[in-house]
Formats: structure tokens, C-alpha cells, sequence
């Protein structure tokens, strides 16, 4: 099983690094890296990473995950590209899991993927952009889970690993859970 992380500039590595972790450790997923155009880019904390394909060079429903965090480089550009827009669109419609963390939202919005389904943010991402969420409900609450698709705020990175974790379908045991939830300190 594969992950599909979309990345650009400017990313916050932070939001998802218990997610990743995650994804390879317990769900055993494959992690793939993208990027629009496929260029390496460096995250808010200055992480460098490699890309391993372009969005317009694969093929969408080879994933069984789709992982997005938040950060600084969601701007009008990335949201007006229509790669990047149709595979998330391809991606809702093949019922492939998206989770999305903090600004991440946006894109979610702007595809048109979260029409009446309940989601959150940061509020100023929110209040920001609130023409991208017409026909969805904002909850302002720390992580929403509905209809194969996390919202979450930026600062709920760890309840956000562990729904991203559950999304998978991984099954594991109660203490299992536990162990996890303490893994990304969640009690």
C-alpha cells in the first residue's frame, strides 16, 4: 500500500511528521513524496526533501492514502493548479482517504471536496478564505473526521496521526492504540 504526501514550498514538516511515522511504521505504507512540477522543495523548518514523481506524471488511484500538510506555500498559485486540483478531485472520487492538516483545508475547499461536510482550520485561514467553503461548516473545533476525508488544525498534529493512522483501516489491538496514543502523547 501506498501514501501519496503532497508537498510545495514552504510546507510545515512539523504537522505531519507523527502521520508519517505512522503510515510506514504501523500501517507498513509505502511513502511517495510530490510536488506539482516535481521540484525538490524545502519545508518551513528548512527540511529538504526529494520529490519522487510530479502530480501530472501519476496515476492517483495507485494510492491508498492521501496525506497534505499546512504551511506557508498554500497561496493563489497552488490553488489555481489545475493538477493539483483534479487529483484531488480524482482522489475523493476513487474513495481514497484524504487527510488534511491546518491551511492544507484550502485545497480541499477549492476542489470542492468538503460541500457539506463539517471541517476545520486555523480561524484566519478561515475567515481568510471563507468563499472556498461556501457549502461546507466550519467547526473551529481541534480535528474533523467525516466522510474519508481529516481536517484538522495545525496544532492537533498528534490527534490528527492517530485519526490519519485509524483512516487506514490498520487494525490493532486496544492496548496497541494506547500505545500509539502515547506515542504522540495524546491522553
Amino acid at each position: 500500500m501506498k501514501a501519496l504526501v503532497i508537498l510545495f514550498p514552504a510546507y510545515a514538516d512539523f504537522e505531519i511528521s507523527h502521520s508519517l511515522f505512522l503510515l510506514r511504521k504501523v500501517a507498513k505504507m509505502e511513502i511517495v513524496t510530490t510536488t506539482v512540477d516535481g521540484s525538490p522543495v524545502t519545508s518551513i523548518g528548512g527540511l529538504k526533501t526529494a520529490i519522487d514523481v510530479s502530480l501530472e506524471n501519476l496515476n492517483i488511484n495507485d494510492y491508498h492514502f492521501i496525506l497534505i500538510p499546512g504551511g506557508d506555500g498554500i497561496d493563489n498559485e497552488l490553488l489555481n493548479n489545475k493538477w493539483l486540483i483534479q487529483q484531488i478531485q480524482s482522489a475523493f472520487h476513487s474513495r481514497i482517504p484524504i487527510a488534511s492538516i491546518c491551511a492544507s483545508a484550502l485545497i480541499l475547499g477549492k476542489a470542492g471536496i468538503l460541500s457539506g461536510e463539517q471541517f476545520t482550520c486555523l480561524a484566519h485561514t478561515y475567515d481568510k478564505y471563507q468563499s472556498l467553503f461556501e457549502s461546507s461548516f466550519y467547526t473551529g473545533q481541534p480535528i474533523e473526521v467525516s466522510n474519508r476525508i481529516i481536517t484538522a488544525k495545525g496544532t492537533s498534529f498528534a490527534a490528527f496521526a492517530i485519526a490519519a493512522l485509524k483512516l487506514t483501516g490498520v487494525e490493532l489491538t486496544d492496548q496497541e492504540w494506547e500505545k500509539w496514543r502515547q506515542f504522540c502523547m495524546i491522553t
